[in-house]
């Protein structure tokens, strides 16, 4: 004689045997946010429970044995409730969660949902399709309240003395510079993909003027002793290596991400000088050396 509970477990084996996923859900789930696949198990096993507590007493009370377990319908499978996200990156934060709200949507961090400044980057991506109540990531960038240390440089192509040529497809420029941080009279902008939070860099140009040109030529000297490959830039002798953090050539350049970064640095007339860098996310995407000749190789003078 079978205990009630030997029968209850039996039963919700039977049923839960008998009903399976779609054959795109599990697709479909993979591409949502970690967050909201939590959620949808969560709501799926709760789904599965409800179903089972009311299917057991029959059984039970009929004393007939389970019926055979059957592929499951539309009706079975659980309804996901679609929106799109809309599109908020350049919005004031508050409009960015009311705009969000109005979709069905939520930004679930607090600090981000107070704060001020225009959106720079939002996750997942506007024109996304995701289910209603997905948490909404935001990137907030402050405005700034002083100028770029070397002005609006238009497309970046043009500063320090020097015209930039050729960079990636793709790439835009950072709308930030500095000045003097590689040293008195040296000067740096970035080019980015679009979409990138402040902060991060595709490619970095740092112009070396004046006395501060002399580090280039010290690189080179001590590199070439490292191991580091030298090259010909237009007639001008230059450096390709990757750099650590310390400044020193690395010794494992099988990844970057290992805090090393894909770097090229030459003389281009007396008194100026420069390096190229690749940043160690980006040199994933692209052939980090060939790209780093190519822009070297398009670098001019521009005085």
């Amino acid at each position: 004689m079978k205990t009630e509970e030997e029968a209850i477990a039996e039963a919700m084996a039977a049923h839960v045997a008998g009903v399976h996923a779609g054959p795109t859900l599990g697709r479909d789930v993979r591409r949502r946010h970690r967050a909201h696949v939590m959620r949808f198990r969560t709501a799926g096993a709760a789904l599965v429970t409800a179903l089972v507590a009311v299917t057991v007493p029959a059984l039970i009370n009929s004393g007939e044995p389970p019926k055979t377990p059957h592929a499951a319908t539309g009706q079975d499978q659980a309804v996901m409730d679609l929106v799109t996200v809309p599109d908020v990156v350049g919005k004031p934060v508050a409009e960015a969660v009311e705009t969000l709200k109005q979709a069905g949507l939520v930004v679930e961090d607090p600090e981000t949902a107070t704060d001020t400044g225009s959106v720079r980057v939002q996750a997942p991506a506007a024109g996304e399709e995701v289910t209603k109540g997905t948490n909404v990531q935001l990137t907030v960038g402050q405005e700034h309240s002083v100028p770029q240390d070397l002005g609006d440089l238009g497309d970046g192509r043009k500063f320090g003395g020097i015209h930039v040529g050729y960079l990636p497809d793709g790439l835009e420029w950072g709308k930030w510079s500095g000045k003097n941080g590689f040293g008195k009279t040296s000067y740096t902008t970035t080019f980015v993909e679009p979409g990138q939070p402040e902060g991060y860099y595709s490619v970095q140009i740092v112009v070396f003027a004046g006395e501060a040109s002399k580090q280039v030529a010290q690189r080179l000297a001590r590199f070439s002793d490292q191991g580091a490959e030298t090259l010909d830039i237009s007639g001008k002798e230059a450096y390709l290596t990757n750099v650590t953090e310390g400044g020193e050539v690395a010794t494992d350049t099988t990844d970057n991400s290992e805090g090393s970064t894909s770097t090229i640095g030459w003389t281009l007339r007396k008194g100026l000088a420069v390096e190229v860098y690749i940043s160690p996310d980006y040199a994933k995407k692209v052939d980090a050396a060939t790209e780093l000749k190519k822009i070297a190789e398009g670098i001019e003078s521009a005085e």
